[in-house]
């Protein structure tokens, strides 16, 4: 059964943001006069859609990333099986695809003693 995704309204304080964001990009892929007469608009589409593709990864990356750096929460240093405390372990390399391309980062790595387990801290979604 596929997972549903609900949709994500754009802040409205980001819109601004994205605004100057897009003005700048516009100005680095044809300078101050925008696009050249005759340039077609299969190719600035197609550009716009590798460009977005590229920023929705590059951005789920950072913030997977930044995520990852904070110290695991006091709840999360927990064993799920056992619920005695784990020992941290090196980070490790973690790769997903997403709708946009490759999202990598490094990711928290802890160590059950007891359960003699390895995990990644994670909250438990309901349901699951």
């Amino acid at each position: 059964m596929a997972k549903e995704i609900t949709a994500v309204e754009i802040p409205a304080h980001l819109r601004p943001v994205l605004q100057a964001a897009a003005k700048n990009m516009l100005q680095h892929l044809y300078g101050p006069e925008g696009p050249a007469w005759g340039t077609r608009f299969a190719e600035m589409e197609q550009l716009v859609k590798q460009l977005s593709n590229y920023l929705g990864t590059e951005l789920l990356q950072q913030a997977l990333q930044r995520q990852a750096s904070q110290p695991v929460p006091e709840p999360l240093r927990c064993c799920p099986g056992c619920g005695r405390p784990t020992q941290p372990r090196d980070p490790e390399p973690r790769s997903v695809q997403t709708d946009r391309g490759t999202a990598d980062w490094q990711e928290p790595a802890s160590h059950c003693e007891y359960c003699r387990k390895a995990f990644f801290p994670s909250v438990q979604e309901p349901g699951h």
